[in-house]
This record gives structure tokens, sequence and C-alpha cells, in this order.
């Protein structure tokens, strides 16, 4: 035991006869000390650990046994303690961290904090120990203490073979809080556990609107669990992912105007609905699938817009409307309904068809009175509808 070594280095020594009584009192004390921590009861104990924080290192050992005592209190005041004594705790609080009991790591872990800046630069460099559970303990102080100067660290660390290393260095970052992550957390996005890819997707979330256009960028990546996953993630932060993404709706690249789309669809945002519309007529066939399941997602919103176009719009855009007016369902029927009357034929035959598409037994009466259209095909497509109706009513 060290306190006996000094002992004897003393009186090999010679020292005067005050350093002699002076170590041979702190024995006395340290033996009391270790014997109220091993044997005495709670309150002992708590007086035990409170008492010995201006003694300093000879008291490190049994503190750290006190980290794994079965009462909270005690473990809290070992902790506290600890952190008082500062830099020579570090390394014996480092090993500590190898304890596999959550509650013991996290009172190790508050001991770094109370130490603080002397403490970062041994869990950096405990952030490559050959213990994984070491790592993990080091990454999740180091998070903690929220230093951006740990970025670097821990991205370097998203690639430890350990997954739940990983995982916390993910969530580290996620109490930084700083951007220049976002790139390697996206990259984990695709990572072989579920877990660091929950905890990746879960920080970019927090990191909020710095993460948006790299998540936009990352709807074509090669990996689809990364695409599937930045849309999760943007689909998260929400409102503010709405103006990039209608910006990104004119992007270049048909990938990112069909991930933007789809995106839009599921946030939901009735701001989206008048460019989503416009891109009803996009040149790529993929993109226009995408609009149409956004504009139906969006719901009746959408549906006095898209009834516009029904009626005035090209024939490519009509075509998506009329779709996104299907896949609506029932809520479409009135609209629908209104139009029957138009002075135009083909917009009463398209709204017709749709009618007997959705199969709303309330279109009946309406559809009935253009069985007498002036217009042959629409007499023909009244005449459908209604059969179609009558059939799903049967089944």
């Amino acid at each position: 035991m060290g306190i006996i070594k000094s002992f004897l280095n003393v009186f090999r020594s010679g020292r005067r006869e005050e350093d002699e009584e002076h170590l041979r009192a702190q024995k006395e004390r340290y033996d009391t000390f270790l014997q109220a921590l091993t044997e005495g009861d709670l309150d002992t104990r708590w007086n035990a650990v409170r008492s010995v924080g201006d003694l300093g290192e000879p008291f490190i050992e049994p503190l750290i046994r006190g980290l794994k005592d079965e009462y909270w209190v005690i473990r809290r005041g070992s902790a506290d303690t600890l952190g008082k004594i500062g830099g020579p705790a570090i390394e014996l609080l480092i090993n500590a961290l190898n304890e596999p009991g959550e509650d013991v790591r996290q009172e190790t872990i508050r001991a770094f904090l109370l130490i603080g800046e002397q403490s970062f630069a041994p869990l950096a460099a405990a952030t490559r120990h050959a213990q994984p559970i070491i790592r993990r303990g080091a990454v999740q102080a180091l998070g903690r203490m929220g230093d951006p100067r740990a970025v670097p660290t821990m991205i370097e660390v998203l690639k430890d073979a350990d997954a739940g290393v990983r995982r916390e260095a993910a969530v580290a970052l996620g109490r930084i809080g700083d951007a220049q992550a976002i790139g390697p957390l996206i990259e984990s996005l695709n990572d072989a556990k579920e877990p660091v890819r929950m905890a990746a997707m879960a920080t970019l979330c927090s990191l909020g609107e710095p993460a948006i256009e790299p998540l936009i960028r990352a709807l074509i990546d090669p990996n689809e669990d990364v695409q599937r996953r930045s849309a999760l993630a943007l689909v998260t932060i929400d409102e503010p992912s709405v103006e990039p993404l209608i910006k990104a709706i004119g992007d270049a690249n048909a990938g990112i105007r069909k991930g933007a789309a789809e995106v839009l669809g599921q946030i939901g945002n009735t701001k989206a609905v008048p460019v989503i519309i416009e891109s009803l007529n996009d040149p790529d066939r993929a993109v226009r699938t995408e609009v149409v399941k956004a504009l139906a997602a969006i719901g009746v919103p959408a549906i006095a817009p898209l009834m516009q176009v029904f009626r005035e719009g090209d024939l490519l855009v009509r075509t998506g409307a009329m779709e996104a007016l299907w896949m609506i369902g029932q809520p479409s029927t009135t609209p629908l309904i209104m139009v029957l009357k138009d002075n135009q034929s083909d917009v009463r035959k398209r709204a017709a068809l749709l009618l007997g598409e959705i199969g709303d037994s309330k279109a009946v009466d309406h559809l009935t009175s253009l069985l007498t259209d002036e217009n042959v095909a629409v007499r023909r497509e009244a005449f459908e509808a209604l059969e179609m109706i009558k059939k799903k009513r049967a089944g």
C-alpha cells in the first residue's frame, strides 16, 4: 500500500520527528477512514467520504471503491470528493470506467466533470484505450463536458470497432452541437448497427438548420438507407426544412427534386402546395409520381389548387391532378360534383371518371343527371361511373 511505503521512506531518510508524527497521524486517519468506509453504517460511510477531500492522494483508492457502494449517496459523495482531489485521481477514475454498472459509470463521469479541464486530455487519450467499455465511458464524459475541442476525436470514434462506442460518439456530438460533425454523422446513417444509426439521426435532428442542406443532398446518396434516414431526419426537423425543400424542388438533379417532394408530402406543410403543384409537369416521370404522392399526403388543403389545374392545366398537369384527387379519395367528391356542370365537356367527363373511381355514393344523383348530357363521351363516362359505384356498394 502506498501509505506504508511513505512511512518506510520517512524512517529511512531520517526526517525530522514532526514529519514522522504528521505521517503517523495521517496513517491513523487513513486507517480510520478505510474502516469507516468498508465497515461502517450508512451515516458513518457518508461522513467519511465527505471528510477527506483535503487529504488528497492517499485516499483516492478507497474513494474509487466508494463509487461502487450499494448506496447512491455514498457513490455521489465519493464522486464529489474525488472531484475535489482533482488531477491525481484521474488515472484511477479512467480505470474505474471499466465498471459495467451504469450507476457507477455516471458517478465516475461526474467526478471528471468536477475536475474539469485537467480531465480533457486524459479522457481524449482514453478514447483509444484497449478496453471498449473504457473507450465508451471516456466518450460519454467528453460529450457531457461539451467541449468543441473533442469534435475531431468524436468524429474519429464514429469509426470505432465497437458499436456501443460509436453510438456514444454520435450522442456526444449531439451534446457538443458542432456543425463540422454533420458529414460524418450522415455517413453513420449507414452504420451496420441500428442503435448507431438512430443516435446519428437524432443528433442530426438536434443540430437543426445547419444539417438541412447536407441532408437534402443525402437524399441522392448511393445508399438507400442513408436516403431514407436523411428524409426522416428532415421530416423530424419539420418547419425549418420546408423552405430549403421548396427550393430543392427546382434543383437541377431529378433525384433531389423527387426526394424533396417526398419529404414535403410527409411534412404536410400547406405552404409547399403551390410549388409542388407546379412540379406536376416535371420532365422526369419519377419526380411527377412523387409529386402526386406528396399532394395526396397533404390531402384536403391540396384539393382546391388541384381542382384549379384539373380544369385549366395542360394534359400532363391535369393527369397528375386527377391521380392526386383520386388518391385523396372521398374528400374530393364534393369539389368534383361541383364541376359536373362545367361548360367544358372534357372537364365534365374527367370529373365523372374520377367520381366513379372514388366510388362515393354521394355522387350518384349528380352522375345520373349527366346521362342526358349533350356530349356522348360525357354520357358514356357518367354511365361507367354509376356502374363502378354500384359494384363497390354491392361489394
